[in-house]
């Protein structure tokens, strides 16, 4: 039975029986309490050292909150913080990342042409003259304000994973429709937005021909404005069309009206080739007939006074002494028609009253022609 005291309380049984299971329970506690304090010790340890410390990896930026407020963004280097509880370190990537956009019709089937499209499950553009095209895009990104980004979209919790961005999360509206929310979303209903406006002011024959960098300019500024709008720490850096196809049903005859605009394409540039070559021969011709009527005025008129010259010397003479001026003169027309009649041709000719008979004696034999002059004609 159990002893008790005057008071009325239990006493301790003083015969021994529960020393060594006493000494045991003492001697457990006493390990625990060596354990556990160096348990807290090490935790001690670690909290004020190895925690804290932690070093940004290239292309990454840290993102360090205190008690759920943000302290610093930091780029380079190691650091040492409190750790968790009090600070908390969100990895983001900077380094320029892509992703895929694409206006396509759904397929269960890759062998599958659809006859018609389903609006809310085809994706599909609409142009400016009512026709349907589609394309693929790839966008080029950075974030340029890691705070800002992490801060105003719905970036998931680590948005850097086991060295991997983190996909956008999953949610489940009212509905019961699944889709994913986050930074990638958004970027990829921006730039459909930013496609539908530029694609709806487009004609279809610019997309498939000649006008797909223009488009595709337009649709980079469209979307740069948006970017700058949403203001979400994100910098665009390229926007690049991968392809533009009319719908498969369709393809044979906008292949056919490309193989005509084609053909068109080219008579026109040889028309214009032609064109240029026809007229720059007519300003060679122009070039070349100036120059020989320049020429041949310059030789006119040198001819002409040099003409002019003779005869006013010749008269000059002829004021002098007539007579003889005559003579000479008609001596020298007269050998010259002469020389033009022949060898054996007799000329009547009358001076005054009186009628003479001119003939030419003794004419130059001809010289046997030299063959290397013949040659030399040929």
């Amino acid at each position: 039975m159990r002893n008790e005291n005057k008071s009325g309380l239990p006493a301790f049984d003083t015969s021994g029986r529960y020393e060594s299971g006493l000494k045991s329970l003492v001697k457990s506690l006493q390990w625990a309490f060596a354990i556990l304090f160096v348990l807290i010790v090490l935790m001690l340890i670690y909290f004020f050292s190895w925690g804290g410390y932690f070093s940004v990896e290239p292309q990454q930026a840290v993102i360090v909150m205190r008690f759920g407020r943000i302290r610093d963004t930091l780029t380079t280097g190691g650091h040492w913080y409190f750790p968790y509880p009090v600070h908390r370190f969100i990895r983001v990537q900077t380094n320029q990342q892509f992703l895929k956009v694409a206006f396509q019709q759904s397929q269960v089937n890759p062998d599958e042409v659809k006859d018609s499209f389903e609006p809310g499950l085809d994706n599909y553009l609409l142009t400016g003259d009512a026709n349907i095209v589609l394309t693929s895009w790839t966008l080029g990104y950075k974030i340029t304000d890691p705070a800002k980004y992490y801060t105003k979209l719905a970036t998931p919790e680590k948005p850097v994973d086991n060295g991997r961005v983190a996909e956008d999360d999953e949610v489940v509206d009212a509905d019961g429709f699944t889709g994913r929310r986050g930074p990638r979303t958004l970027l990829r209903n921006l730039f459909r937005q930013a496609v539908l406006r530029v694609s709806a002011t487009s004609k279809v024959d610019e997309l498939l021909a000649s006008g797909q960098a223009r488009y595709s300019e337009a649709v980079q500024r469209e979307f740069s404005k948006l970017l700058r709008a949403a203001d979400c720490g994100i910098e665009l850096e390229s926007v690049v069309l991968d392809q533009v196809l009319p719908p498969a049903k369709t393809k044979e005859a906008f292949a056919s009206v490309t193989a005509a605009s084609t053909t068109m394409s080219t008579l026109r540039n040889q028309a214009e080739a032609y064109r240029v070559e026809t007229v720059n021969d007519a300003l060679a011709r122009e070039a070349e007939i100036l120059a020989a009527a320049a020429t041949y005025r310059t030789e006119t008129v040198a001819s002409v006074k040099a003409e002019s010259s003779y005869f006013k010397s010749i008269l000059k003479e002829y004021r002098s002494n007539p007579l003889p001026v005559r003579m000479a003169l008609f001596t020298s027309a007269l050998s010259g028609a002469f020389t033009e009649l022949g060898e054996e041709k007799f000329v009547l000719s009358s001076g005054g009253a009186k009628r003479q008979l001119w003939l030419r004696l003794n004419p130059e034999p001809k010289r046997p022609a030299d063959p290397e002059e013949k040659k030399a004609e040929k």
